[in-house]
């Protein structure tokens, strides 16, 4: 959300494998919602900052145990720019925050295997209100300048057989998040916030990642796969079928999408609050977000409620693009932030009435999902009951996990290759599931 003379980046990352130990939970329960819309949290993949709003460098120490994507600077591949120092212009620029198109993160490419590309969207919640956006400006959800110079991906990103024996020799991208509204800002003018010009142009900010992938040549692929994780699954749901006809304007490439952690539910919080309603409906009031919304879905809304397209249980239905959604039944993150049941985050300190309510979460996940399973688009669920938030790109969650038997890994790929004939795999109740994290796992009754 800097005004400041930036550029549009193109920044290319190499990865370099080991191993990934999910542990503990990097949420909070010192933390609420208006936390996460802000960008006050330490562990955004992208972030480099410290300090909220101070800037200050973080200078993380990387952990064997990860997959580190770090820059080459040897290569001409290091940083490369659209047009080098390039200040856009108020109608036509593609910026929200800094004036920068967010960081592309270029995992690895192997010339030798088949022309192939996975990209996957990056999330962080979103901002819904100037205050948040303006805090959230200061930070990598906000700012490249806040962008760090690596990050730890695995999963479908992994370029290791063992990991990911299907997708491992795909070309792969990470697109980082800034834009703070799932890349559906639309809004002309910037706000002035305390002096400081906020910009919510995140559907420009698509359209600009989308021509520097078409001019990086993945109109050469001849398949492609759509992620994302979080606000950027909720981002890859909008705009499948948008990103789907960019590319077949210049390729046939077959083209599928996985969300991973994106379907939020439409579901009010313990005490009663509709903390996700309200947060959709002044998010697209703030960032202009209607027009950039599935056109179908808006259509059968009525006046004033578009903002309800950006649920996926009532979009989904209208989209054309195949979909795989990866979801836990049990959604920690919304549990603990939107329903605002924190002791989940240590379920074994709920009490009665928290812990009904958690129960209750897969009943209203389910529910919800009754527009995906009456739909007749090809649109498949792997709803598991651990509680996560995001799996896809870890690998002791993608190839651990598993509902029926099979793994995240394994029932995506069958999925993807038009070999599973179950595209509903729905876990029992929780704490059912053996193969959930054991950190996450209480003992039965």
């Amino acid at each position: 959300m800097n005004c400041g003379l930036c550029y549009f980046g193109l920044m290319l990352y190499f990865l370099t494998s080991n191993t990934f130990s999910y542990e503990t939970s990097s949420f909070s329960s010192t933390l609420d919602y208006r936390d996460f819309a802000a960008g006050k949290f330490k562990d955004i993949l992208t972030d480099s900052c410290y300090n909220i709003g101070e800037q200050q460098i973080e200078r993380r120490n990387t952990k064997p145990e990860f997959n580190n994507i770090s820059r080459s600077i040897k290569t001409e591949d290091i940083l490369l720019t659209l047009g080098s120092n390039f200040l856009t212009n108020r109608t036509t620029s593609s910026d929200h925050d800094d004036r920068m198109v967010e960081g592309v993160y270029k995992l690895h490419i192997l010339p030798n295997g088949p022309v192939s590309g996975a990209v996957c969207l990056d999330g962080g919640a979103w901002c819904h209100d100037a205050d948040t956006c303006y805090q959230r400006s200061s930070t990598a959800l906000g700012s490249s300048t806040c962008f760090r110079h690596d990050v730890h991906l695995e999963g479908l990103l992994s370029n290791q057989v063992k990991y990911n024996p299907d997708f491992y020799n795909w070309t792969s991208v990470f697109v980082a998040y800034c834009d703070g509204a799932s890349f559906t800002g639309n809004r002309e003018k910037p706000l002035k916030v305390k002096n400081k010009l906020l910009y919510f142009r995140g559907r420009r900010i698509l359209d600009a990642i989308l021509d520097e992938l078409l001019r990086r040549g993945i109109d050469n692929a001849s398949e492609i796969i759509l992620s994302g994780r979080s606000a950027g699954a909720l981002a890859a749901i909008i705009h499948a079928d948008y990103i789907r006809s960019r590319f077949r304007r210049v390729t046939n490439a077959s083209f599928r999408v996985l969300a991973d952690a994106g379907f939020f539910v439409d579901a009010p919080s313990l005490n009663g609050t509709e903390i996700i309603r309200s947060v959709f409906r002044q998010m697209s009031s703030l960032h202009n977000s209607s027009t950039s919304l599935n056109h179908a879905c808006l259509h059968a809304q009525e006046r004033e409620q578009e903002w309800r397209c950006f649920f996926p249980q009532n979009s989904l239905p209208f989209v054309a693009s195949p979909v795989f959604l990866v979801n836990s039944l049990y959604d920690l993150w919304q549990i603990a932030y939107l329903s605002n049941i924190r002791c989940v985050l240590n379920i074994k300190t709920c009490n009665s009435t928290e812990s009904f309510h958690i129960m209750k979460f897969r009943e209203k996940t389910l529910h919800a999902l009754r527009s995906v399973f009456d739909s007749s688009n090809e649109t498949a669920v792997f709803a598991d009951s651990c509680l996560v938030h995001t799996q896809c790109v870890m690998n002791a969650l993608w190839t651990k996990i598993q509902v029926k038997n099979v793994t995240i890994a394994q029932a995506f790929a069958n999925w993807y290759r038009g070999g599973d004939e179950d595209r509903f795999r729905i876990d029992c109740i929780y704490p059912c599931n053996l193969t959930c994290p054991k950190h996450y796992r209480i003992k039965r009754g």
